[in-house]
Order: C-alpha cells, then structure tokens, then sequence
C-alpha cells in the first residue's frame, strides 16, 4: 500500500470529490483517480462508490478512512512544524557550555533567542571544556573555554572565536593579599598560598597552569572544586585564594575582590564557539550564533 495514495484518500473523502481533491492536491484529475484505483487494488474491494457528482464511501471504505485521517492529520501537523522551522518558531537548540559561559555569558543571548522566536526550546548542560569537545556530537552548539585545536575536532566541526576576556586572581577582601597588591599580582602567590583549583578539565585552569609553567614556577595542587561558584563560595569561606572569568565577579562583591594576574599582560582568556560546518547547521543554531556574534 502506497502512503500517497492514503492520504490522496483521506481528501478525497473529504471533499466527497475526485474533481475538488484533484484541485486541492494539485494533482490532475486522472491522476487522483489512478491513486484511488491503485489504493483499492491493494485493499482488494471496492472502497466507495459514486452517485451523481460525489462518491459515498463503502464499509471498507469507511473502515480504511479512519486510518487514512489520522496519517492526514499527522502530515497536516508535520507540515505546520516545517513552517514553523522556516519561521525559526519550533524546534530546539542543544547547548554544551562550561559553568562559567552558561552563568555568566550566554543567558542574555537565550532570553534573546526565545524573546524573538518564542516557539523554540533550548536545553544547556554545563561540563567542562574537555568533555564538551569529546561529546560535541551530543549538542547542537558548544561554547567552551581556551582554544581547540582542529585535530580534537570531528571533520565537519569547526572552532568560532567569540569573546576575549581575562582570568584574575579571586581574593576575600580582607585576605592579606587584597591589602599588599592594590592592582595586580605576581604569579608567584600561586606557590605562597593555598590555591582553591577548579577540575582538570576546565579551561581557566588550563590557562593558569601554562603560565605557570612557562614561567618555571610548580604550584601544588591540594583543593579542587567544580565551577566558578564553587570557587568563589571557598574562597569567601577563607579557604584560600582562587582564579576565575573577571566577568564571573563583574556583579559580585559580597566579600570578594579581584586582581589581575602576572602584570602587565595579566592572563588573557579565549571564549570560543564549537559549531558544526554552516551546511550542517539547523535554523535555530544558525540564528543563536548570529545573535551571539551581533556584538
């Protein structure tokens, strides 16, 4: 049984007319009636009749049409979702992003996206930027910290640079280093105090070690936690000193002051975007990256 010739049914006993279904489908008259002889071929009896100018459909006509309808209805629905795609109205968007790009860098741009096109639905996980690229087929976008290279990417995914920010050093105010380096500090407090770290995996931390070793210098490491909150909530406990996005304490002053880091350069932070190649992208990806790309 051919699915067309289904649905070329369920108008034409709609419409109780081969001729008015024919207009409505687009299709020329013999053609419809070629489908509906075909369709009953395949069901092996009759499955109406005509009187006059309509048909009245047979018991195994009207058997066959309560199936026909729920497979029009469904491909009605299927074609009010596909405009609704072109609309950018439906669908969803996956993102991976690290804690810090989900907190503190990409709601703006979700409350835009959703604000414009308010039929679309957006899932974010937050990881760290190693398992953003090793599960990058999981999302639709991946918004990740430091550089990646093309070698850790699949062929038809590609890196997009998007913001450049800087890590700084995360102190509470009344610590003693917040009195003794107004400004900056050197890289050489890493070795002097307790480093609250963030998980191997994370960007920042990437940052700061390769400082750190290019500067000959071994901090140890005896605190981790995940996420930039998590630092900041040990850090405020007196636990230690820690290192972040400054935009993670751009509104954050509760107890907590910043410095930047090995002056004058201080440690610059690379924010970037992990897409597949134009081609592969849906509607709704194309359009979140070009609001994030707008400024």
């Amino acid at each position: 049984m051919n699915p067309n010739h289904l649905l070329t049914f369920a108008v034409v006993a709609r419409y109780k007319s081969i001729t008015q279904a024919a207009q409505f489908l687009e299709l020329g008259q013999p053609a419809v009636s070629g489908q509906l002889k075909l369709l009953q071929t395949a069901v092996g009896e009759p499955l109406y009749e005509r009187k006059g100018h309509q048909i009245e459909l047979t018991p195994a006509g009207l058997g066959l049409l309560e199936y026909a309808e729920k497979m029009y209805g469904d491909f009605k629905q299927a074609l009010d979702y596909v405009r609704c795609l072109k609309d950018i109205n439906a669908g969803s968007l996956r993102i991976g992003a690290t804690s810090t790009l989900a907190s503190f860098f990409l709601p703006k741009y979700v409350v835009r996206l959703q604000t414009e096109h308010p039929g679309v639905q957006v899932y974010m996980e937050t990881e760290d930027t190693q398992t953003i690229v090793r599960k990058i087929h999981d999302y639709d976008l991946g918004f990740v910290e430091g550089a990646v290279t093309a070698d850790e990417l699949p062929a038809n995914y590609e890196m997009i640079p998007w913001k450049n920010d800087e890590i700084v050093l995360i102190l509470a105010k009344d610590h003693p280093l917040a009195q003794q380096y107004r400004d900056a500090v050197p890289l050489t407090v890493f070795t002097e105090h307790q480093v609250i770290w963030r998980e191997p995996g994370s960007g920042a931390r990437r940052v700061v070690e390769k400082a750190l070793a290019d500067a000959g210098i071994d901090a140890p490491v005896n605190i981790e936690v995940p996420g930039v909150t998590g630092v900041k909530e040990a850090v405020r406990a007196g636990l230690g000193i820690g290192f972040s996005s400054s935009q993670a304490l751009r509104h954050e002053s509760k107890g907590l002051v910043a410095r930047r880091i090995n002056p004058p350069d201080g440690l610059p932070w690379d924010l970037n975007m992990i897409a597949p190649k134009p081609i592969m992208q849906s509607r709704v990806a194309k359009a979140f990256l070009a609001l994030c790309l707008s400024e």
